[in-house]
């Protein structure tokens, strides 16, 4: 059978093929996967040229080929309108004995989506995504926003590190809170040094008491991370946050993006009061439903989750970059 899947491996010559692409997301950029491979000695990105229709790039971890780890998107980049997504995945399959896992953007997903019969090739997720385009809030989430301005509470960009220390400190207790490995500071410090992602803070007499990580990229505007001071989450910081943020996105013609949401969560509850268009964030795998990382021993990830909520942040802070793969 012809090779559909040609690696790329000079560098130069896939910074021109990302140009050419018809559209790509804040993880597919080659800074972002080389910051990604310095962090991490466990991870390799692999990039394909697919029959001259996409582009595609994994990280090997083990056994596994993903796109793209620590996000909620990743996906092979058209170069074509539409694509046969019933023959790209009989090709990747067939080419990558590897287990396999590729989350579409749900704008990725409509050129592989646009033939007759392909909607059934990509399965669900079990996560959604939520774009705004106009404004249309629950009364509930107004009170939130009226409550914070009430509360004098103070949204800026984040300026200095000590800032930016002072919002990792709120997401490493968050972490604490959710029972998983946290993301290393450097990744905070690449959104806060980078020009296409910012973090955007709340104050309370001066004091951080929540914060964002935004990222963007074509005409979309990407909430990522957030964070907030569990002593001060009645007082309605994190809609403040995500309130200018959106009216300054829908200003500048930009589609803000609330990001992946697992159906069901109490955060899909919360992103839904904000009035955006619910999309489906489509799935590629071979691996039978959720991919087991090898843990050591008997340990499962349901067992790590349990033992990290009674880490401390110091440890959690130590340990979670050693622990991360084995949450993808």
């Amino acid at each position: 059978m012809e090779n559909k899947f040609t690696k790329i491996t000079n560098k130069n010559e896939w910074q021109d093929l990302l140009g050419k692409v018809l559209f790509k997301t804040f993880f597919h950029y080659m800074e972002w996967e080389e910051f990604l491979e310095r962090q991490f000695k466990w991870l390799k990105f692999e990039r394909y040229m697919y029959d001259d229709k996409a582009l595609l790039s994994m990280a090997r971890v083990g056994d596994k080929l993903i796109s793209h780890p620590f996000c909620e998107y990743g996906g092979p980049l058209p170069l074509l309108e539409n694509i046969d997504a019933e023959k790209f995945k009989q090709d990747l399959l067939s080419e990558f004995k590897n287990r396999v896992r590729i989350n579409f953007h749900p704008q990725l997903a409509r050129t592989f989506l646009a033939l007759d019969g392909a909607r059934s090739v990509l399965d669900q997720s079990g996560r959604v995504s939520y774009f705004l385009e106009d404004i249309d809030l629950r009364k509930t989430t107004r009170h939130e926003i009226e409550k914070a301005k009430a509360n004098n509470i103070q949204v800026e960009k984040c300026q200095s590190q000590k800032d930016l220390k002072n919002f990792y400190n709120l997401y490493l207790k968050s972490a604490k809170r959710h029972k998983i490995p946290a993301y290393p500071f450097s990744f905070f410090d690449y959104f806060f040094n980078s020009n296409e992602s910012e973090i955007i803070l709340a104050k309370k007499n001066n004091l951080v008491i929540a914060g964002s990580a935004f990222l963007f990229y074509e005409k979309f505007v990407h909430y990522f991370q957030n964070a907030i001071d569990e002593k001060y989450k009645n007082l309605g910081a994190n809609y403040l946050i995500l309130w200018e943020q959106i009216q300054k996105s829908l200003q500048d013609n930009k589609i803000f993006d609330f990001g992946g949401t697992r159906i069901g969560s109490p955060l899909q509850i919360f992103k839904q009061g904000w009035g955006g268009r619910e999309y489906p964030i489509f799935e590629l795998t071979n691996c039978g439903g959720t991919m087991k990382s090898g843990l050591p021993g008997k340990l499962d990830f349901e067992t790590l989750r349990n033992i990290f909520g009674l880490l401390p942040p110091f440890l959690i802070k130590k340990l979670s970059p050693y622990l991360l793969k084995y949450k993808l």
